[in-house]
């Protein structure tokens, strides 16, 4: 179920919730209805307070969760930059480097935007085993003969190391952005709040118009949570362009240096 489609399923068990409690008003006796006023509106007091300070923290992580993956997302550029550098600089025996990283960029792509309908996917562990054997034999078949390419190679498998674990904890930190329940917990607060207010609410026009409101409140406040806790998918999302332009460029580069190739006798 979409983020939109969910917060239209809150913004409708809320209001509900507050029909149920003015239709109870013709069940339970006027006389107790009158003297638990006091009682039922410093409930539903509380419950506001709670929920309004669980919703708002809520948020707030979900903004830091979209944040923080923007933050690392452009901090990969500098890295492949740096990386395709030294590579280059290094000379043709890390050509198969330069082509791997091109690939990796390619998987990333894929893992965090290719699947709209599922979002990212983590990486097993079984691939993180396979990632650092291909890095690690990749720079251990380099023979670097002079001073300036081994410090190169140290520091391009320095920056390819920081490359894949960068990749690898943002996936791991969009796994769960929440703990299971939290959310479930947050609309049962919201409904008792709405049946509270609907039980001792003077039933009228006005009153109803009111709690589809707040109705409307507290489901985009869901949609907000569940946009920004999931930053590669849905309306409110992270862009692919840079990703894309990156590996636009590493591509324009591999077919530069295949025109210069001279052809084998």
């Amino acid at each position: 179920m979409s983020a939109l489609n969910r917060a239209l399923a809150v913004a409708a068990v809320t209001f509900g919730a507050s029909l149920i409690g003015m239709a109870l008003q013709w069940a339970v006796p006027a006389d107790m209805l009158t003297a638990s006023k006091a009682s039922v509106g410093a409930m539903v007091g509380l419950v506001t307070l709670v929920l309004a300070l669980v919703l708002g923290l809520l948020v707030f992580t979900a903004f830091s969760v979209f944040t923080t993956q923007r933050d690392e997302a452009y901090s990969l550029g500098p890295i492949v930059a740096e990386v395709d550098l030294l590579l280059e600089r290094y000379g043709p025996e890390a050509a198969g480097g330069r082509a791997g990283l091109k690939a990796a960029l390619e998987r990333s792509r894929l893992r965090f935007f290719g699947d709209a309908e599922h979002g990212p996917r983590p990486f097993t562990f079984e691939e993180m085993r396979w990632i650092y054997q291909s890095q690690s034999g990749f720079f251990d078949s380099l023979n670097p003969p002079t001073e300036a390419q081994r410090n190169m190679a140290a520091t391009a498998r320095d920056q390819v190391r920081k490359l894949a674990d960068t990749q690898m904890l943002m996936a791991r930190q969009l796994a769960s952005p929440f703990p299971p329940h939290v959310l479930t917990v947050v609309v049962c607060w919201a409904a008792a709040l709405f049946l509270g207010n609907g039980l001792v609410a003077p039933i009228n026009p006005l009153t109803i118009i009111a709690h589809v409101v707040g109705a409307i409140a507290v489901g985009t406040a869901i949609f907000l949570i569940l946009e920004l806790s999931s930053p590669y998918t849905g309306l409110i999302r992270l862009s692919p362009a840079g990703i894309d332009r990156v590996l636009e460029i590493l591509g324009d580069a591999d077919r530069k240096r295949a025109a210069t190739k001279p052809d084998s006798p």
